[in-house]
């Protein structure tokens, strides 16, 4: 058995704080990723999957220091933009820049092979509200995506559709994951509520998912973005959404890798003091059901 670790929006290098579901405290992720890196040194995971939005800040200063947060953790990673990431043309040159040493390819779209096992990550753009597919945000949405989400859209550009099938098709006996920032699956209605703010998912989404039932091996989708503990199950692949690390319930993912399956674990920090800050009574559903904490995915 070895292991990887799922960790979504860790929004670094940021004091900036606010309420979505719950609070919103990016002013106290620096004890956050202090307390994580000695959970992880007890773990020892082989890699961490950063699923997107990793900065908040908008400077070139602010994506070195998160990438230097993220370095502190002394374990290799592979990272993803999301919309806070890639909010223009520049903030992508930064992202490439800072994390030169981190991706197999100097690339926002790479694959690449763990002990038998193939991850694709992915680079969704955004929809523009004329319907043009664009690697950075319209005027509009770049001026409310700091507090308003509603109405934003994103999709995977058709050359990725190319460029993942091309990928699956070389290699079919490779077990396959899926790594990118915005769910291709909604949160399912058993964790809606009538205030519950919901940040979207890929529109060309579904799309995907019919896609990726002509490849067996494709085992599963890890995404973040929605600030919730989410898993979905659709025409064989598992959908696994991961919940923020500066908003409750302040956890990260295990998997465990064994060689007829995979085991998805959801982990909360051993101080329990970060996520009680940020909960805000009666809004802890967030946390996810059972269902949405734990899974096992056949491999063979």
């Amino acid at each position: 058995m070895w292991r990887f670790v799922q960790i979504s929006d860790p929004h670094l290098a940021s004091k900036r704080n606010g309420v979505w579901n719950n609070r919103f405290l990016c002013s106290m992720m620096p004890g956050v990723m202090e307390c994580l890196r000695s959970d992880l040194a007890r773990l020892n995971p082989d890699f961490i999957l950063v699923t997107g939005d990793i900065v908040s800040h908008r400077t070139r200063k602010s994506v070195f220091d998160a990438r230097d947060m993220l370095d502190s953790l002394g374990i290799p990673y592979y990272p993803m933009g999301g919309n806070h990431d890639f909010y223009d043309m520049a903030s992508r040159a930064w992202f490439l820049e800072a994390y030169e040493s981190h991706l197999p390819t100097p690339n926002t779209v790479y694959t690449f092979v763990h002990k038998k096992m193939r991850f694709c990550v992915l680079d969704p753009w955004w929809v523009w509200n004329d319907g043009a597919l664009m690697p950075f945000p319209d005027p509009d949405a770049a001026k409310r995506q700091e507090t308003d989400l509603r109405d934003t859209r994103w999709a995977l550009p058709p050359e990725q559709f190319v460029w993942l099938e091309s990928v699956l098709d070389a290699f079919p006996k490779f077990p396959t994951c899926l790594a990118f920032h915005y769910p291709a699956l909604p949160v399912p209605g058993r964790l809606r509520r009538p205030d519950y703010n919901d940040a979207g998912t890929l529109e060309n989404g579904e799309l995907l998912v019919g896609v990726l039932s002509k490849y067996p091996h494709v085992k599963a989708i890890f995404s973040g973005h929605v600030h919730t503990n989410a898993i979905n199950r659709r025409n064989g692949v598992v959908q696994i959404a991961t919940s923020a690390l500066p908003e409750y319930p302040v956890e990260y993912r295990e998997i465990r890798v064994y060689s007829d399956r995979m085991e998805v674990r959801t982990h909360g920090l051993s101080d329990p003091s970060f996520a009680e800050k940020s909960l805000i009574p009666g809004k802890d559903y967030t946390v996810g059901e059972q269902q949405d904490r734990e899974a096992t995915i056949p491999l063979k």
